[in-house]
């Protein structure tokens, strides 16, 4: 009997254990996925905006960009275009007037960045919210990313158990003709 009671007690301390290990095991892949995905929507949305030669105004959850059509459509590879000055600061590529659409937008839980007529590519998944607001006479935007919570401990707060935001700013330097 009391091997039993011992071999019992050595038993649930090891089943507590292993189901500690993979509870924290899966806090910390949901930790890293949301953290790449934070990583991979900041790196696309910085690199895209300050290339913006325009933006429309943006909705909540939903923004168009214009960048430069970098390369030619010559076959069988593309050529990359001679940059223009256009005076007022402005760098453009080919034809002034000549850009490519790069729309931001959430649609479900998932965050889509879609180039031209090419597919949505999905940057992100089990999204809460996406926001984009200019500030600055259109030379600034801020986006607001907030992840849907993937791990619950027991005594966290509200705020940490409610969800994770992200936070990006962004200066525009292509001119625009705001200025």
């Amino acid at each position: 009997m009391v091997a039993t009671t011992i071999l019992s007690v050595v038993g649930a301390a090891l089943l507590m254990g292993f189901v500690s290990l993979k509870r924290n095991f899966a806090a910390t892949t949901d930790f890293a996925i949301n953290h790449a995905d934070q990583m991979r929507i900041s790196d696309y949305m910085a690199m895209d905006f300050r290339r913006a030669v325009k933006v429309d105004p943006p909705n909540r959850n939903d923004v168009s960009i214009y960048i430069p059509t970098y390369y030619d459509d010559s076959t069988p590879a593309l050529n990359p275009r001679t940059p223009t000055l256009d005076g007022k600061g402005g760098v453009y590529y080919g034809d002034l007037n000549a850009s490519i659409r790069v729309r931001y937008y959430l649609s479900g839980t998932a965050i889509y960045r879609q180039e031209g007529l090419a597919a949505p590519v999905v940057l992100a998944s089990d999204v809460q919210d996406f926001v984009f607001d200019t500030t600055d006479l259109g030379k600034v935007i801020k986006t607001s990313i907030t992840f849907k919570p993937t791990f619950r401990s027991a005594g966290a707060t509200t705020q940490v158990v409610a969800a994770t935001a992200f936070y990006n700013t962004t200066l525009l330097r292509n001119n625009r003709g705001v200025y």
